[in-house]
């Protein structure tokens, strides 16, 4: 017999078994029946030299598997994060009580407002005016859409808002609605009977467009577009900066289309962040600074993370020349 934290492995005759307990959620008693493969030969010491080791195995992979404390995959696998980056935004560990209730009420904080329950109850937003559906992806996404208006009075304008639809209510959503939350973007969250319950943010729009679609970026010629890049890449450090060390959220999925820029003329005269969504958005310590974030995030140039920004780049094709 094997015992370890909530494991009780039982070799009774040629059928050992395992056995979780002292755990009010599980109660399982899980033959292992495929080792009576061995039984017909227990008097072979041979095979029961074997049957030995595969049981030892298997009872070490099931005391790892259950007793090992949950970890954030992401971080796992990306040594290269510094300490100050505390994890994903997803990550259920960061959630409390209100941010599971961000789609749904429940007395037991489930994370479905489907479940059939009468202790669970959707939160549903009302008053919403759909506008246009955006042409905008996402892997947990269903639509985007710009809004006409929201709320008792449609005291939110359309030039005001931007609405999110997901597919299911899942950790991404809720560490969405999180995230938006701390930096100050999220207006509301919840359901959308329009479009059969399904879970929904809705967020401050925020101004300007990605640099490659200006008009300003697609007359200049490669030396001024050069400039432009330079000049929007040294505004989003600053502003990734400014906003993780004031909400203590970091925005790391910085590709081009996430890069909102207003132009004045040919220069860039600033910038705003979107999309605060996993993965490559994540919570910091209270004691980061600027100068740690601008450091990860290759303000200096050159920098690896400033090239790979470079060749995400979109190509617009050359002004004609006159």
């Amino acid at each position: 017999m094997v015992r370890s934290a909530n494991i009780l492995l039982i070799a009774d005759g040629c059928c050992p078994s395992l056995i979780i307990y002292n755990d009010p959620f599980a109660q399982y008693y899980l033959p292992f029946s495929f080792s009576r493969i061995f039984c017909w030969s227990e008097g072979l010491s041979s095979m029961r030299i074997l049957y030995s080791i595969l049981s030892s195995i298997i009872a070490t992979f099931f005391i790892s598997a259950y007793a090992a404390p949950p970890r954030n995959l992401d971080l796992v696998q990306r040594g290269d994060l510094p300490a100050w980056i505390q994890g994903e935004v997803d990550n259920p560990s960061f959630f409390i009580k209100k941010d599971k209730e961000a789609f749904c009420e429940s007395q037991y904080l489930m994370l479905s407002c489907s479940a059939s329950s009468n202790r669970i109850s959707a939160k549903q937003l009302r008053n919403v005016k759909l506008g246009e559906r955006l042409p905008v992806g996402g892997q947990n996404n269903f639509a985007v859409y710009s809004l006409k208006g929201y709320g008792y009075g449609l005291r939110f304008r359309s030039s005001n808002l931007i609405m999110k639809v997901f597919n299911t209510v899942n950790n991404a959503a809720i560490g969405e609605a999180k995230a938006l939350n701390a930096v100050g973007d999220l207006v509301a969250s919840g359901t959308v009977k329009a479009l059969g319950s399904k879970p929904a943010i809705i967020m401050r729009k925020k101004p300007g467009q990605p640099l490659y679609e200006t008009q300003a970026y697609k007359a200049a010629r490669e030396i001024v577009r050069e400039k432009m890049r330079n000049q929007t890449y040294g505004l989003m450090c600053n502003e990734i900066s400014t906003v993780a060390t004031k909400t203590y959220v970091l925005h790391d999925d910085n590709n081009p289309a996430n890069i909102l820029v207003t132009m004045d003329g040919n220069a860039v005269k600033s910038v705003a962040l979107v999309d605060y969504g996993p993965p490559q958005t994540y919570f910091v310590s209270k004691s980061v600074t600027k100068a740690d974030v601008s450091k990860y995030c290759g303000c200096e140039y050159p920098s690896s993370k400033r090239y790979v920004w470079e060749h995400e780049f979109p190509y617009v094709t050359p002004p004609p020349r006159t």
